[in-house]
């Protein structure tokens, strides 16, 4: 999953190690930490498997900085991953977003298929939460507890019913766009 992130980063030049730290911190969000020792390791993956180069680049008075830059390989993997499906998983709309930060460097068919995609893993979700609903609600238990699991399952419907009718107004807006 981060290998998008770092490869999207790099499609717009090349860039070094605590700047590639810096934008995925952002991208996360406030809550959820990259540290060093997540990151570096990635990198040497990438330069390993041939999809990054690295280049050590001495300012004057300066450490010694590691710039990373994009080889064709890893255009390719980067392309690969923005076409591959959507996994089903907890990281699924981490994995969107990182998809949605680089669609100027995709088609527009690219791009209708992941907001698809997506689109179709909040449904999945959604019909999840009203079985859920119907099934809590139809079993015995502490009146107390169902109804705080209902209040909760009531939450992530909601959530899911908003952000479906974003992703929907986003695809109907990109086939209405020019490419």
């Amino acid at each position: 999953m981060y290998d998008l992130f770092v490869l999207g980063e790099l499609m717009i030049g090349d860039t070094h190690g605590y700047q590639l730290q810096e934008r995925l911190k952002r991208a996360v969000g406030p809550v959820r930490q990259i540290s060093s020792g997540t990151l570096y390791p990635l990198l040497s993956r990438l330069v390993e498997r041939g999809w990054i180069n690295l280049r050590l680049e001495e300012p004057k008075g300066g450490r010694v900085r590691k710039i990373y830059k994009l080889t064709e390989a890893g255009r390719e993997r980067f392309f690969e991953l923005m076409v591959s499906p959507l996994d089903y998983t907890a990281e699924t709309e981490l994995m969107f977003h990182f998809k949605m930060s680089n669609f100027p460097f995709v088609t527009k068919e690219v791009r209708l298929a992941s907001l698809e995609q997506y689109l179709n893993y909040l449904q999945h979700n959604l019909k999840y939460v009203d079985s859920e609903t119907r099934m809590v609600s139809s079993k015995k238990m502490d009146e107390r507890k169902r109804a705080q699991v209902l209040r909760m399952l009531d939450h992530r419907k909601h959530v899911g019913l908003a952000d479906a009718e974003w992703v929907a107004k986003e695809l109907e807006r990109m086939k209405a766009a020019k490419e």
